[in-house]
């Protein structure tokens, strides 16, 4: 059925966007249907790839902050298997030509620090030439910080990690981190969209609001205001208590989103058309059939499942494979393959399937010889995933939205 449907939803979009341009729209809709129907049938080995990529480009991360695998504590006690490494751009063309052309979005940034890796600008522009929406997230003390080349690189989005409006503040939870350099290295990205007569990337300051810097909020939104930052996000963070007990969410505080510079979907709009498209292997991912790969085996719908195993693929800068973002703990084991750009399917690894057979029909599921999957004994949400209804509508709203209707964007949403 979907195979059927590709001329004709292709030559719509044609009309429009041009041949080539329409063709990885046509796949990403395509594939998104198919994921869908996998998730509904809680198939345990799917033909869909993953919606959304999470790549991080470096696995090493400047600052120490409580929680996280680069804390202090974690490092003393070698509390995770987190490796150094940093991804390569070898690897990286072969993720795309594997995963690019189906999937509608890749973030750029887990547990390291993206602006480590002087091959990030690079990546985000290869990316960009599949039609995916890209982004990253940093805390913007990189000593190295080339402004120019990540405004031409054409990234969408950057979530700059900053949590309090004065250093002493700041600090306490962005161990190790310079205030004044991360915002001076705001100051030298929003000179350079300036420079290149570029709107692009939005620029969102994110604060976790803890009970030691809840104080600052307002503070922090003006200096965001005059440093031209595009919007503001106050966002409850994870309870890293079991790592420092002394930093504690503010759960009083509110999680919202101020919007300092207006609507920022008509510069998104206007971004998505001016990528270099990776027309050869658009054109070679053309030529399959939708969904070709192992059969698809259906369980009982009305079981739950993770949506992280139907929607997203995570690696680190290694080319581990993970299941989602989930913060690691002592004793877990995250890894459920390695990418190398030879071989199979990573997204139906003997561990993704072993763990889409969790949920799906307990009462086949067998541990493999590597043992259980990590979501065996998962603690976290498995009813969101990170590219959720919300980022698969804020896509289409950008190929132009003139394109979808809202009622076709719903269908689409998934949730």
């Amino acid at each position: 059925m979907l195979e059927g449907a590709k001329p004709a939803l292709h030559d719509y979009l044609a009309a429009s966007l041009g041949d080539i341009a329409a063709r990885a729209v046509t796949l990403k809709v395509l594939n998104l249907c198919l994921a869908r129907y996998h998730f509904l049938a809680r198939s345990v080995a799917v033909r869909s790839g993953p919606l959304g990529l999470v790549v991080d480009p470096i696995n090493n991360c400047n600052l120490a902050c409580p929680g996280c695998v680069h804390s202090t504590r974690a490092r003393a006690g070698k509390l995770f298997q987190w490796p150094s490494g940093m991804f390569s751009e070898d690897c990286f063309d072969h993720l795309m030509r594997r995963y690019g052309p189906e999937a509608l979005e890749i973030m750029f940034c887990n547990y390291g620090e993206p602006l480590l890796n002087p091959n990030t600008p690079r990546f985000i522009a290869r990316a960009r030439s599949y039609l995916m929406r890209t982004g990253l997230s940093t805390n913007m003390t990189a000593r190295k910080f080339d402004a120019k080349a990540y405004v031409e690189s054409g990234l969408d989005f950057m979530t700059v990690s900053l949590d309090g409006a004065t250093q002493a503040t700041y600090e306490m939870y962005r161990r190790e981190g310079d205030l004044e350099l991360a915002l001076a290295n705001i100051r030298a990205l929003a000179a350079a969209k300036r420079e290149c007569g570029r709107e692009n990337p939005i620029i969102s300051w994110q604060f976790l609001a803890f009970e030691h810097n809840a104080h600052e909020i307002d503070m922090a939104i003006e200096r965001a205001r005059e440093l031209g930052i595009d919007q503001f996000v106050v966002a409850t963070p994870f309870d890293v208590g079991w790592d420092e007990p002394s930093i504690r969410p503010a759960y009083s505080a509110e999680p919202r989103t101020v919007h300092l510079r207006g609507n920022p979907e008509p510069r998104l709009i206007a971004n998505f058309h001016q990528a270099e498209l990776a027309e050869d292997v658009i054109s070679e991912a053309w030529l399959r059939s939708v969904g070709a790969g192992a059969a698809a085996e259906s369980n009982s719908a009305s079981a739950h499942s993770c949506q992280w195993l139907y929607r997203n693929m995570v690696l680190d800068a290694t080319g581990r494979v993970l299941p989602c973002c989930a913060a690691p703990k002592p004793g877990f084991e995250l890894v459920f393959d390695r990418f190398t750009g030879a071989g199979g399917d990573s997204f139906n690894s003997a561990k993704y399937q072993a763990a889409r057979q969790w949920f799906s029909n307990p009462s086949r599921y067998q541990a493999g010889p590597e043992g259980d999957p990590y979501c065996v004994r998962c603690e976290w949400n498995q009813d969101t995933a990170h590219t959720d209804g919300a980022q698969v509508d804020q896509y289409f709203k950008t190929v132009p939205n003139t394109l979808f209707s809202d009622n076709t964007r719903r269908l689409l949403q998934w949730d």
